[in-house]
Order: C-alpha cells, then sequence, then structure tokens
C-alpha cells in the first residue's frame, strides 16, 4: 500500500538510513507525577526487613507438601468395580442432598475421592469414566432443582 507515493517498505528504508540525533539527556528535568509523595514509596532497608521477617515466619522447605503428587497405588482403588451409572448415583447419595449447596459440597467430597489426577496412571481411565458419570447426575440434579 503506497504511502506518499512510496511503498512502505520504501518509507521504512529512508528511515533507516536518515542518522537521527540521540534524545537529550532528561535526567535532570525529570520531575515525580503530582499524585505521588515520597512517602508512598517507601524505603528499600524497610522493604528488605519486612521480607526477612516474613521469610523467617514461613517454612518455605514444607509450602508446598499439600500439593504433592498423589503416590502410585499399589492395591487398586475400592471403587473400581463400580463403574455403572446406578452404583455411581448410589455413591453420589444425590436423593439425600436438600438444595443446591449440598449438591455441590457433595460434588467437591466426590472429586477429592475420585478424581483421575489423585490416582495412579493404571487407574486414570477409570477415574475419568467415573467422574464423567457423577458430573452428569449432579447437573441433571441441579438442573432439577432450578
Amino acid at each position: 500500500m503506497p504511502v506518499f507515493g512510496r511503498s512502505l517498505f520504501e518509507t521504512v528504508l529512508e528511515g533507516m538510513d536518515r542518522q537521527e540525533e540521540p534524545a537529550e539527556d532528561i535526567g535532570a528535568a525529570y520531575q515525580p507525577p503530582r499524585g505521588l509523595r515520597a512517602s508512598f514509596v517507601g524505603l528499600a532497608e524497610e522493604a528488605d526487613e519486612a521480607s526477612a521477617a516474613r521469610d523467617a515466619r514461613l517454612d518455605w522447605a514444607g509450602l508446598f507438601d499439600d500439593y504433592a503428587p498423589p503416590p502410585k497405588l499399589k492395591e487398586p482403588p475400592a471403587w473400581l468395580d463400580r463403574l455403572s451409572d446406578a452404583e455411581i448415583a448410589e455413591d453420589l447419595a444425590l436423593d439425600q442432598c436438600k438444595g443446591t449447596a449440598a449438591i455441590r459440597d457433595r460434588r467437591r467430597e466426590f472429586a477429592l475421592a475420585n478424581h483421575p489426577d489423585r490416582v495412579g496412571a493404571d487407574y486414570r481411565a477409570a477415574a475419568t469414566r467415573r467422574m464423567m458419570i457423577a458430573n452428569q447426575l449432579i447437573d441433571t440434579a441441579l438442573a432439577r432443582l432450578a
């Protein structure tokens, strides 16, 4: 697309050929914006002391222990032979739940015990199937209440 009778490429090349003078040093002329005061920024020494105090309170070594991957199971999970819709519905016991909050709590509890990320690689396919069926049952129950 021509710009002032030249292609964009030619315009860029012409700009590159021009010798531009370096911008003047504006360090001495710089003034901070009017809305910020020096007390807003704080001192670097105070920040270092605060972070050192925080580091002393935290146990950095054990910080992610709760998020460690689950260990590989040597024996199959107890629910491995319960993969039919009726068995999963029985395990969920949605008929005992009164209201949407109780159903959502049941979903979280079920996922904590049955989610594919919480079992060994050998049992992930069964856990995925179990969670898919459970989510369908829970979504149906929530739709009925709505």
